[in-house]
């Protein structure tokens, strides 16, 4: 990787360090919903997030992975986000990994009949196959909406454009997460989604995780 490279990279850890500390500095009046106050669904809440990620490949292949998820709001109806997503996959004498960083905003209405939203985010991927390392500056920017269909119970629709530049590689994510509210500080969350991939084949991803709210 060259210095542009890790400088890059070093910017993007920097505010995803930064972006919770400035939004705890931030006026004392935009107050973080309590476990008790909160919603079952994610949006306008502070938690962290862990999942196992499985995607299904052409052919008889998979990848098996899994992600970390931060969620800070900013201010009424403003989160601000981060992850990171590990996945690997073996194919015969050689396997390719990816891995990815990002962090970015994601704002949101409420209405009578849900919670939509918009979301932007950049940052770095790296990806390894058969020994040869590269790497790209890659964004994310999507839609979406909550839905309470019980009361502890959310689901959410959501379409996801995602493309890493250097691999001139791009995909359109179409999907819904379903999150189980169970306590004042754990959810469980299950995730499946259809990804259209440019000049490649299509791809299919499922994913189960654990929430804590704090």
């Amino acid at each position: 990787m060259n210095k542009n490279s890790h400088l890059k990279t070093l910017i993007i850890a920097a505010a995803m360090t930064l972006g919770p500390i400035a939004a705890l500095a931030q006026n004392a009046n935009v107050a973080v919903p309590t476990p008790e106050t909160a919603p079952a669904g994610l949006l306008g809440s502070r938690y962290s997030e862990v999942d196992y990620n499985f995607t299904d490949l052409p052919g008889s292949e998979h990848a098996d992975g899994f992600g970390l998820n931060f969620n800070q709001p900013l201010r009424a109806n403003l989160d601000f986000t981060a992850g990171y997503n590990w996945s690997k996959a073996d194919f015969g004498p050689f396997d390719a990994k990816v891995e990815d960083l990002q962090a970015g905003i994601r704002a949101f209405s409420i209405m009578s009949w849900g919670r939509p939203y918009a979301e932007a985010s950049v940052g770095w991927e790296w990806a390894k196959v058969a020994g040869i390392h590269d790497d790209s500056f890659a964004y994310r920017v999507g839609v979406g909406a909550e839905f309470q269909v019980a009361r502890a119970l959310v689901v959410t629709p959501f379409a996801n454009f995602v493309r890493a530049t250097a691999f001139n590689a791009s995909e359109v994510e179409l999907g819904a997460k379903v999150t189980y509210r169970l306590n004042r500080e754990w959810s469980l969350t299950a995730r499946a989604q259809y990804e259209a991939v440019r000049h490649d084949s299509d791809t299919a991803e499922y994913s189960v995780g654990a929430v804590f709210h704090f």
